[in-house]
C-alpha cells in the first residue's frame, strides 16, 4: 500500500491526488491520509479540503493504524530506524523537483507537493475527466446544456457572472490568463520563500512575449488580490480583471483560465492546474517563472524534462 498525504491549498491537492492516480494506473493500492484538515491547529488556517467538491474524485482513505504501520514511527523502534536508516523508513518526504524512485516503492508514506508536471504529465486527459467543473455546476457554463448534475440546483444566479465571463472568454478569439497571486504570499514568513520570482519583470515580459506572438490577444487576469490588479490593469483595453468568484467559490477560478488559448501562470500550482486543465495544453502557449521557490535553482534541461512545452521567465524578465 501506498498512503499520499493531503496538504495545502485547492492547488496542491489536486497534484497530491493526481499522483494517487498516477500510481493506481501502475497497480498500487493507494489511500489518502486526509487527517490534517481535522487537526485543530490546521483548521485555524484558511486551508479546507477541497477536492472533494469534484464529482469524479474517489479515494480510500488511511486509517491512523495504517498510517503508523507504514511511517513506522508509532513505536521507539521504529522512530530510531527511521532517524538512523531513512532509506529503509516507510516515511518519504519530498526532496529535488522529481524523485522517479517513488514509482517503485510499496508500503510508502508519501508526504510532498509533488508539482512536477512529469508525474502525471501522462495520464492527464484522465485528471481532466476528473476534475470537470461542468459536472460540479451541474451545466456548461458556455454553451448552458445540462451535465448529469443538472436540476441539482447547484446552477443558478449565484454563478451568473462566472457563465458570462465564460462566454466572454471563449468568445474572445486569442485570450490570455493571468494568474497574478498575492494575499498569502505578501505575509513575512511567505515572502521570504515565495516572493520575488513572479515579479513585474517577469509579467510584463511574459505579456511581451504573448503580443509579439499574438498582437490580437486580450488578458483575463486573475488574482486573489482584485483590487490591485484592477488598479494596474484596468485602464488598459486588451485586459479583462476576473472578479466573479468569490469565498468558496473562487475555485472556478481555475476553470476560466482553463478556457483560455494561452496561460501566463504565477509560481502557484493554483495557476498551474488552469494551464493543465486546458484541453489543448499540450500545444497551447503556456508560461512559468523559472522557479517555484526562492530556494531552488534553475536548471533549463531538468525543467525542460519535467514541464515539456512550457516557456521559463526569470525574475528579471529574461526568457530562459
Amino acid at each position: 500500500m501506498v498512503i499520499i498525504r493531503i496538504v495545502g491549498g485547492l492547488g496542491n491537492q489536486m497534484q497530491q491526488y493526481a499522483l494517487s492516480r498516477k500510481l493506481i494506473s501502475l497497480g498500487r493500492e493507494v489511500c489518502l491520509d486526509i487527517s490534517t484538515y481535522s487537526d485543530a491547529d490546521y483548521r485555524g488556517t484558511v486551508r479546507s479540503l477541497e477536492i472533494d467538491r469534484f464529482p469524479g474524485v474517489r479515494y480510500d482513505t488511511a486509517t491512523e493504524e495504517q498510517i503508523a504501520a507504514i511511517r513506522g514511527d508509532g513505536s521507539l523502534i521504529g522512530r530510531i530506524r527511521n532517524r538512523i536508516l531513512p532509506a529503509c523508513s516507510g516515511y518519504v518526504h519530498e526532496k529535488g523537483m522529481y524523485m522517479p524512485g517513488i514509482f517503485k516503492r510499496d508500503n510508502v508514506y508519501l508526504d510532498g507537493y509533488w508539482s512536477a508536471e512529469k508525474y502525471y504529465a501522462d495520464i492527464m486527459p484522465e485528471l481532466r475527466d476528473i476534475y470537470d467543473f461542468a459536472e460540479m455546476l451541474g451545466r456548461d457554463p458556455v454553451d448552458g446544456s445540462d451535465t448529469e448534475m443538472a436540476g441539482t440546483g447547484s446552477v443558478g444566479d449565484a454563478h451568473s457572472g462566472l457563465r458570462e465571463m465564460a462566454r466572454c472568454i471563449t468568445g474572445n478569439g486569442y485570450s490570455c490568463s493571468v494568474h497574478i497571486r498575492r494575499g498569502d504570499y505578501l505575509t513575512a514568513e511567505n515572502s521570504a520563500f515565495f516572493g520575488g520570482i513572479a515579479t513585474d519583470g517577469y509579467y510584463e515580459a511574459a505579456f511581451s512575449y504573448v503580443k509579439e506572438r499574438h498582437p490580437e490577444v486580450r488578458f483575463f487576469i486573475f488574482s486573489d488580490d482584485p483590487g490591485y490588479v484592477k488598479e494596474k490593469y484596468g485602464d488598459d483595453p486588451s485586459c479583462v480583471v476576473v472578479d466573479v468568484n468569490h469565498g468558496d467559490d473562487n475555485m472556478y477560478d481555475i476553470y476560466l483560465m482553463s478556457l483560455c488559448t494561452a496561460h501566463i501562470c504565477a509560481n502557484s500550482s493554483f495557476s498551474f492546474w488552469g494551464a493543465r486543465l486546458d484541453p489543448k495544453r499540450e500545444s497551447a502557449l503556456c508560461i512559468r517563472p523559472t522557479i517555484h521557490a526562492a530556494s531552488q535553482v534553475f536548471d533549463p534541461e531538468i525543467m525542460r524534462d519535467l514541464w515539456k512545452n512550457w516557456v521559463f521567465i526569470d525574475p528579471q524578465g529574461n526568457l530562459r
